[in-house]
């Protein structure tokens, strides 16, 4: 975890962008969010990045506990939502070690981040059972994954010399982490990266009852640019159209980030 937080200490400034450059993580999120949860309700942010997401649902009536690993992240975050009225509090931790999981029974936790920094399926367990014991019976969990699939293709995009080695594109593709593919790129850290068949069986295994599993990206995958490029009425319909088909499963490997939607049984 030192790793990871020196890497989002040192790229604050470049995560805080992402989402825009990256536009289809929040309005999917927000989709799903809008089903089923309501303003009042108290969501813990186990991993809030520099709080771009948890602003919208601070002014949208939610309350919400705030947590991240980076102390850079967290300087942002209190300097942009310290005094909104609704922040239940703002923690720099771990999320495997935070002290606030138990703050409340929570109405929802979103856990957007974490489960692909931890390489270990236990600790990625050990995760989930800290979200499940903590929300309330019926209780929503949103948490994200990033594929495969796409990650071979930034790898291929961003270091094309990685199919050369044994620990590059190879070991990758066969255990969803490697040594010399996307770990040696300047825009992100070690992670693992998952098939979406495995996503629902691991939460399954964690107790949650899963509801969705959405393909963030659709059919513009790590291609990104090709939405920018469109004109403000075309992106606005392209938008409607990823939203709409973001549970078919070939959207589903198509994209990049995917957000789990799951509850705890009542």
């Amino acid at each position: 975890m030192d790793d990871v937080r020196k890497y989002y200490n040192d790229h604050v400034a470049d995560e805080d962008r992402r989402l825009d450059q990256h536009p289809f993580e929040i309005p999917v999120t927000l989709h799903f969010v809008q089903k089923y949860l309501y303003p009042g309700n108290y969501i813990f942010d186990a991993a809030c990045g520099t709080g771009r997401i948890a602003s919208l649902l601070l002014n949208k009536g939610y309350f919400a506990g705030l947590n991240d690993l980076s102390d850079k992240n967290i300087e942002l975050v209190k300097e942009r939502l310290g005094t909104h009225r609704n922040v239940v509090f703002i923690e720099r931790s771990d999320a495997l070690k935070s002290k606030r999981w138990e703050h409340r029974a929570w109405d929802s936790i979103f856990i957007l981040g974490p489960l692909y920094h931890l390489i270990s399926k236990d600790d990625r367990l050990q995760l989930l059972a800290k979200a499940y014991e903590n929300l309330k019976p019926g209780g929503i969990l949103f948490s994200s994954f990033m594929t495969r699939a796409g990650a071979l293709v930034y790898g291929l995009k961003h270091n094309p010399q990685g199919i050369l080695y044994p620990d590059g594109a190879e070991m990758l593709w066969e255990t969803g982490t490697d040594d010399r593919f996307i770990e040696v790129t300047d825009f992100f850290t070690h992670a693992y990266f998952s098939h979406p068949e495995e996503i629902n069986p691991l939460l399954e295994k964690a107790g949650f009852e899963p509801l969705h599993l959405a393909g963030a990206e659709g059919v513009f995958g790590e291609r990104f640019e090709l939405y920018h490029s469109l004109e403000e009425t075309l992106k606005q319909q392209w938008m409607d159209f990823v939203i709409a088909h973001c549970e078919d499963m070939h959207m589903v490997h198509q994209s990049k980030h995917l957000l789990s939607v799951a509850r705890k049984p009542v």
